[in-house]
């Protein structure tokens, strides 16, 4: 199946043969592109996406949903989608995975999926999912409060879905597959475009990115080499499965005060810290974060303990491994990221918060003891 450029593209038989994937029987007459979200619109990172409406067959199942989510690559003949950050195809690869082949097991708030398909010839991608919004979901970003009670909801998905995958032998079984930290379409991007193009650029185009580099003490060669090193120590700790983009922007809020989770692009095999330090460095202020994040840390493991998990991490490994963590929330999370994904304020908000747990913590003086 080819994935056409521009979401106005899509066929009614393009969908039907992505929708049978998961729903067989499934049938769309029409497809209507309601608004489309492109490059540069400062309200999508690495992916296009489009609110639509689906018409089906007669004889189709009655309950799939008519409105939804179309998140596919971008239209490379729109000016500067030649960017790095849009070429990202193992992430693609990787979402697709995810939503055809965890999704529909995982018994978490996350947004339906109506199928997927990554084309590796073209190297482009198309999700359909259900559009939150019509259930009430409204979406938080760090410009806006958001609250220790808010982020404890947030933990209490991402605890059950480490739980439920904590060291499981399914990681050696029917989900062999999974990516990690370590090998994977999603890590050769960390370790080669990312640093190579994009952290590279960020730092010629944008002044106030390399001066943080200064006033840390650091350089984006020891950045990439603290993160390796930190991902091979997180790797001979125990293993789950990680959202793996876990800030703020990634989550939503439901009426009833519960939240969900979506933008899978980066779930791996992995650490959980890494998840849980994102939300926590990411959600909260600054003042809000050195208040309460000990006893978000305390929270998540008793979480872990609730859902099932025997032997969590001790609070004094959990402390240890946040102030390691603080590390790639900071050099992949914000560095990398241009402004035209989120916009300015969001951007610099998010690298401020990020930036200075790294300083709180003494984060990169505990990962060169990794080196």
């Amino acid at each position: 199946m080819e994935i056409p450029p521009s979401p106005y593209d899509l066929t009614p038989g393009l969908m039907t043969d992505i929708v049978r994937q998961v729903v067989p029987g499934a049938a769309i007459d029409a497809v209507t592109i309601i608004k489309s979200h492109e490059y540069g619109d400062g309200d999508v990172s690495t992916s296009a996406r489009a609110t639509a409406k689906f018409e089906y067959s007669d004889g189709s199942p009655a309950d799939l949903p008519r409105d939804v989510i179309l998140k596919l690559s971008f239209d490379p003949r729109k000016k500067g989608t030649d960017a790095w950050y849009c070429q990202l195809d193992g992430l693609f690869a990787n979402e697709v995975n995810f939503y055809n082949r965890i999704r529909p097991s995982l018994a978490i708030e996350a947004p339906g999926s109506l199928g997927g398909h990554f084309d590796p010839a073209t190297k482009r991608y198309l999700l359909i999912m259900e559009d939150v919004t019509c259930r009430g979901a409204t979406f938080p970003s760090n410009l806006g409060p958001v609250g220790v009670e808010n982020v404890k909801r947030i933990l209490d998905v991402i605890a059950r879905v480490h739980a439920t995958y904590w060291d499981s032998e399914r990681f050696a079984g029917d989900l062999a597959w999974v990516e990690t930290h370590l090998t994977g379409g999603v890590e050769d991007h960390m370790r080669s475009v990312i640093p190579e193009e994009g952290i590279c650029s960020q730092l010629e185009l944008h002044k106030f990115k390399r001066e943080l580099l200064e006033r840390l003490g650091t350089t984006e060669r020891e950045l990439f080499a603290g993160m390796c090193a930190n991902k091979q120590h997180q790797a001979r700790l125990p293993q789950t499965l990680l959202h793996g983009d876990l800030h703020i922007g990634n989550t939503y809020r439901m009426p009833d005060g519960s939240v969900g989770l979506h933008d899978w692009q980066l779930c791996v095999k992995g650490f959980a810290l890494h998840d849980v330090t994102y939300i926590i460095n990411t959600a909260l202020s600054i003042t809000e974060r050195r208040e309460h994040e000990r006893a978000l840390l305390g929270y998540y493991r008793d979480k872990l303990i609730e859902f099932g998990v025997r032997t969590p991490p001790s609070p004094d490994m959990l402390w240890t491994e946040h102030r390691r963590a603080a590390l790639w929330t900071f050099y992949i999370g914000w560095l990398t990221c241009p402004p035209e994904s989120y916009g300015w304020e969001t951007m610099a908000v998010a690298l401020l918060r990020v930036s200075t747990a790294v300083e709180d913590h003494g984060t990169l003086a505990l990962v060169r003891g990794l080196l």
